[in-house]
């Protein structure tokens, strides 16, 4: 559980050249406590987020200190606005390997579908869990750009 995802980001990144910086620190769930615990700030970090409409799931990556906007995720998606809902924590598990808290933006279980909302890019660098809630990593928020292509993410307005 998780420790899988952290190995295939670090992969992932490696693939790419990217070396960030690696974090270790005490469990957190909330975005908030991951701020403070790695020492930035809330619109540093990225939050990811499981969407469903019953039959398809995505990814929806945030800026931390913002609140995803599902008429925006249904729209992009032509999904019907009553069925869009957010994953349970049994379901997060299931099709990303993480616990609620410790999703990473990409690397799952699974392949999802990721949109990236196009705020991520405003810092200069960034910050995320990998798979765990004692892991996160740092990283220049330009070179998340050729992460997320990689992914294949699509990008677009998805907050509120």
């Amino acid at each position: 559980m998780g420790q899988a995802e952290v190995e295939r980001i670090k992969a992932f990144f490696s693939e790419l050249g990217i070396v960030p910086t690696y974090l270790e620190h005490e469990p957190v769930l909330t975005s908030e406590e991951a701020a403070r615990s790695r020492g930035f700030q809330l619109k540093q970090g990225i939050k990811a987020l499981l969407f469903t409409d019953e039959k398809e799931w995505t990814i929806v990556d945030v800026p931390a200190d913002k609140k995803a906007d599902t008429k925006k995720v249904a729209d992009f998606l032509g999904w019907t606005k009553s069925k869009i809902r957010m994953a349970t924590p049994e379901e997060v598990m299931e099709k990303t390997g993480c616990q609620i808290g410790a999703v990473p933006p990409f690397g799952h279980k699974e392949e999802l579908l990721i949109l990236v909302d196009v705020g991520v890019y405003e810092n200069r660098e960034s910050a995320f869990n990998i798979g765990l809630r004692t892991h996160s990593v740092k990283v220049n928020t330009e070179l998340m750009k050729k992460v997320f292509r990689k992914a294949k993410a699509q990008e677009g307005v998805f907050c509120r």
